[in-house]
């Protein structure tokens, strides 16, 4: 039992060294999107994002990212409209956050890989598939995503001739390992 313990010591020492937990840098980290409703654009964002992750180029297996988004968080610049939002289209009081659980991390080339997730918004959970581009510095790294959702298969709101159903979303993630 006691050479038992010092052999499990050095593993779980090994362990850590090995991972590549992620510390979020919050003032840098944004999850913009954008809608078109009559003919023009409106951006908004989420200003309360935290990503848990854990990336390592060289074992894809055990990395992971997954986020919540605090939908209250929600700002489009126009107060009446963001109140609005919240309650008709996010149903915050029912729906306080919008979840994406990783489930696999694929690399497609150089700095690209593809995100497996679950994204639930408003209790539909889906199954997307979003692009990454990686960039690391040193301890540093940034992670950036581009997507279209659309805002229906997640009963955000109604259809409606004014209001677009793709939601255009750009995230930047960026942290210290």
């Amino acid at each position: 039992m006691k050479k038992l313990i010092p052999l499990m010591l050095v593993f779980l020492s090994a362990f850590q060294i090995h991972s590549q937990k992620l510390i979020q840098d919050v003032s840098k980290t944004t999850v913009v999107f954008k809608i078109k409703y009559f003919g023009s654009y409106v951006d908004a964002l989420f200003t309360k994002v935290d990503i848990d992750g854990n990336f390592d180029q060289k074992d894809l297996e055990s990395s992971f990212l997954n986020a919540t988004i605090d939908v209250n968080s929600f700002d489009s610049n126009n107060s009446y409209r963001d109140e609005i939002l919240s309650k008709d289209y996010f149903d915050v009081k029912n729906h306080p956050t919008i979840t994406l659980k990783s489930t696999e991390i694929e690399k497609v080339a150089i700095n690209l890989y593809n995100l497996k997730a679950d994204l639930n918004i408003k209790g539909i959970t889906k199954s997307v598939t979003l692009p990454l581009i990686v960039s690391e510095n040193g301890n540093k790294i940034s992670i950036k995503s581009g997507f279209t959702i659309d805002r229906l298969d997640y009963k955000v709101g109604k259809s409606s001739f004014l209001l677009s159903r793709k939601v255009i979303t750009n995230v930047n993630f960026l942290a210290v390992k």
